[in-house]
């Protein structure tokens, strides 16, 4: 019995496998639109997927800046740094001297020639202040009300000069990726529905097209669930043939645009390469892809099959 039944689902696969290739032309076109319309999905998922990992890379969102007064040493530097290390809310204090600040400067892209016009060294000593992320379970503050908080207290005391919080730019980085991700669901709910109604519209005419052929199956005895087989196959190879497709524009647009964000990264010295789908990433694109056109075979082509009844 097991037998028999992989036996009539390899005919059927095969039967269906032909079949696309009865109308070659208007199959492969109908392949390629529907490989167009699931790259744009796949691609802006990339785009949101490697917004939220450049995110992830810059400093945290809450970070302080203390600027000291030039009277200051580097040993009272210090010893204020320690003593902000025993502030309550906060989790790291590095101290950054003249010297360490002037060589940072210097790996910095285009600044190496600038620096060395300098007679004298004009930087200030900084210590970075980073506030703790977690929140108390009796607390209301968000991070940046605790962090602006801080900031002001850190103003107040007479060896700075200046308080830095600069989470503008951090912001504006965080909407970015809010609308990027927002993109990316709205093109895939809209290319989803656009390969949905294409699968069954080609479908559908395939039906038609069959339907002297149906009606005679139907004669001697054929079920619509027999019969509709061949098709629920041929959506899952229109399926599985535009996920290839698809997954190949997709990894040409990433090359493409890989170029152009590689060269943007260098200007803020943050090599950033961009990542493209993972093997999992494109399992899903596959099964998703296999079952969109399975069901839109199911939806499309049941009714028309219900209405063919033999002469």
């Amino acid at each position: 019995m097991a037998e028999s039944f992989i036996q009539t689902q390899q005919r059927h696969a095969l039967t269906a496998w032909r079949d696309l290739f009865q109308r070659p032309m208007g199959n492969l076109l109908t392949l390629m639109v529907l490989a167009v319309a699931l790259s744009l999905p796949a691609t802006f998922y990339l785009l949101a997927k490697n917004v939220v990992a450049v995110s992830a890379q810059w400093q945290s969102p809450a970070e302080i800046n203390v600027f000291l007064s030039p009277t200051q040493t580097k040993q009272q530097g210090q010893a204020l740094a320690d003593t902000l290390k025993t502030w309550p809310g906060v989790d790291s204090v590095t101290y950054v001297s003249p010297s360490e600040g002037m060589t940072a400067l210097k790996k910095q892209r285009g600044f190496h020639q600038a620096v060395t016009l300098l007679e004298d060294n004009p930087l200030p000593s900084v210590i970075v202040v980073v506030p703790r992320g977690d929140v108390d379970s009796d607390s209301t503050r968000t991070l940046s009300d605790r962090a602006s908080g801080l900031a002001e207290q850190l103003r107040q005391r007479d060896e700075v000069a200046e308080v830095r919080l600069d989470t503008d730019w951090l912001a504006r980085l965080d909407a970015i990726k809010t609308l990027a991700m927002t993109m990316a669901w709205l093109f895939s709910i809209l290319m989803l529905a656009a390969v949905v109604l294409l699968v069954g519209n080609t479908l559908r005419l395939q039906v038609l097209h069959h339907q002297p052929r149906i009606q005679v199956m139907k004669m001697v005895g054929a079920t619509d669930s027999f019969i509709l087989r061949p098709y629920l196959y041929m959506g899952a190879w229109l399926g599985s043939l535009a996920a290839v497709v698809a997954w190949i524009l997709t990894a040409m647009n990433t090359w493409l645009m890989d170029g152009a964000v590689h060269q943007f990264a260098q200007l803020y010295d943050k090599p950033f390469t961009l990542s493209g789908l993972s093997w999992d990433e494109s399992l899903l694109l596959l099964m998703g892809s296999v079952l969109l056109g399975v069901g839109a075979a199911l939806l499309a082509t049941r009714r028309h099959l219900k209405e063919i009844e033999p002469v």
